[in-house]
């Protein structure tokens, strides 16, 4: 089998981790998802390190089940989850020395169909920037990039676009919390809203969430496409925070997750940042 390779290193890994007691739980994948799908399981004893399995269904991420956690973690991270887990380094929510990555050469998680999944197609980070254990993979060295969407300079085309995608929104939520950033214990657009009241589906409402989360985004977005993937509804609003993160990246030369040593760009201030005028400014150095 053409996983077979990764599989087994990942396992002898786990099987050094566990037996030597360094971490006290390994987050890895299992096979047993709906249409061939790997989902995520908890391995704490090398009894159970038969049903670890790698593959290109390894969908869902692993990094947001570290978030909170205060013991000894192994996680078989992709690229992405290593982005994420960088991030959450950054922003204090997890101490790297509870964290033992294994980090997985990454040539593009598919669907049921064959096709990839959002983003995977054109990532350009395809080996991970920091891990303990590496497996590598060299089919990475071979994949070529689909170039990304972007939206044009017509804004009353962008908006008719967004409109028409936020038609299709039915405000459940998926993309928010298959996100590794939406860590939020209490959401912005659910703050005024009683536990009796449910959410109004309306456009104005649909249209707060969607923007609201694109510039909670700003300067984070490692663009893994999970939300993307989990919307039901087929809402394709990921190039909204897809042009927040090329704005964030031209403006100040930032991408999330790639250097533990950076911090974000929105969290940090210079005297000499760019400052962008609202109606087409110049940059002000």
């Amino acid at each position: 089998m053409i996983w077979d390779k990764q599989t087994s290193e990942i396992k002898e890994i786990c099987k050094d981790l566990l037996e030597n007691k360094k971490v006290n739980v390994i987050l890895a994948y299992t096979d047993g998802g709906v249409d061939g799908t790997q989902i995520p399981c908890f391995v704490k004893d090398v009894s159970e390190l038969d049903k670890i399995e790698w593959g290109d269904r390894c969908n869902q991420h692993l990094a947001p089940y570290l978030h909170g956690r205060k013991d000894k973690v192994g996680i078989v991270a992709k690229p992405c989850d290593v982005r994420a887990i960088v991030q959450y380094l950054l922003e204090k929510q997890i101490s790297r020395e509870n964290v033992y990555i294994i980090g997985v050469d990454c040539i593009g998680m598919k669907d049921a169909e064959g096709k990839y999944r959002a983003g995977c197609a054109e990532c350009k980070v395809r080996k991970p920037l920091m891990s303990d254990s590496h497996v590598t993979d060299d089919r990475v060295e071979t994949l070529a990039i689909d170039p990304s969407e972007e939206t044009g300079e017509d804004l009353a085309k962008n908006l008719e676009k967004f409109q028409k995608e936020i038609d299709k929104c039915i405000l459940c939520f998926s993309c928010r919390q298959a996100c590794y950033g939406c860590y939020c214990k209490n959401c912005f657009i659910e703050r005024d809203t009683p536990d009796w009241q449910p959410t109004e589906a309306d456009a104005g409402t649909k249209m707060t969430f969607h923007l609201g989360r694109a510039m909670h985004l700003s300067g984070r977005c490692i663009e893994c496409g999970s939300c993307e993937s989990a919307c039901a509804s087929g809402v394709n609003v990921r190039y909204i925070i897809k042009e927040v993160t090329k704005f964030i990246g031209d403006t100040y030369e930032y991408e999330a997750g790639m250097s533990e040593e950076t911090q974000p760009a929105m969290l940090t201030h210079a005297f000499d940042d760019k400052e962008i005028g609202f109606l087409g400014g110049d940059h002000h150095a």
